[in-house]
């Protein structure tokens, strides 16, 4: 038995394929070649403009890292950039002072303790110092230990001394009362201190009624204390 019949192409009718024709591949090779020659010739009329960055993708990456670098550049180079301050001498160290005693303020005077010596006079039990200074003064009362409790202090003129002529301890109700005569020469006067506990106070009320008595007796009369108590 033949094989070939079994193939159903072999049943199909047999199909005849023109021949193609030379002249219409001359007219279709002919065609394609002017239409090549006019694509390469043409040229547009104006070149358009396109901006630094584009809008493709690629043109996007570029964009980014173009960025980047100028950023990198700008941080290496911003420590070179800045100004340094010109470093400024160091501040004088401070002066010393004695242990307990602050630094005196700008423009206020040495307390009188450091400028002048104390004049001391001792009045019986009580101890009363003085001291002068250009145009200052100070009054103090002076334990037997050598503590100093300033009484009164204030100005005078520059060639006036100021001098303590007598002073009296007074023990009365409710506190002590310390009266001390003093001046400048012939100028003298009485000023009552009270003892509050802790020092002795001015106290402006007794030195009215004291301030212009002869003697210690005047002053004890007019404080209403017994003489010879």
């Amino acid at each position: 038995m033949n094989a070939a019949s079994h193939d159903p192409l072999s049943r199909l009718p047999p199909d005849h394929i023109p021949e193609p024709s030379a002249a219409r591949m001359g007219e279709t090779i002919a065609t394609a070649q002017q239409l090549f020659a006019r694509q390469s010739m043409r040229r547009p009329d104006k070149e358009r403009k396109r901006p630094f960055f584009g809008r493709t993708w690629m043109e996007a990456i570029l964009g980014a890292g173009l960025a980047s670098t100028a950023a990198a550049l700008a941080f290496v180079l911003a420590p070179a950039l800045i100004s340094v301050p010109t470093p400024q001498s160091e501040p004088p160290p401070a002066e010393p002072y004695r242990m307990g005693m602050q630094p005196n303020p700008p423009g206020r005077p040495l307390d009188l303790d450091l400028v002048a010596p104390l004049e001391l006079r001792q009045f019986g039990e009580v101890g009363i110092g003085v001291r002068n200074a250009g145009e200052r003064f100070g009054i103090y009362v002076v334990q037997p230990s050598g503590v100093e409790q300033e009484l009164v202090s204030g100005p005078k003129a520059a060639a006036e001394t100021i001098s303590v002529t007598d002073a009296l301890l007074v023990g009365a109700e409710p506190a002590d009362i310390l009266v001390v005569r003093s001046g400048f020469g012939e100028l003298q006067r009485w000023e009552a201190f009270v003892h509050d506990g802790f020092g002795f106070t001015v106290s402006a009320a007794l030195s009215r009624q004291i301030w212009d008595a002869e003697g210690r007796e005047a002053v004890l009369e007019r404080l209403g204390l017994d003489p010879g108590g």
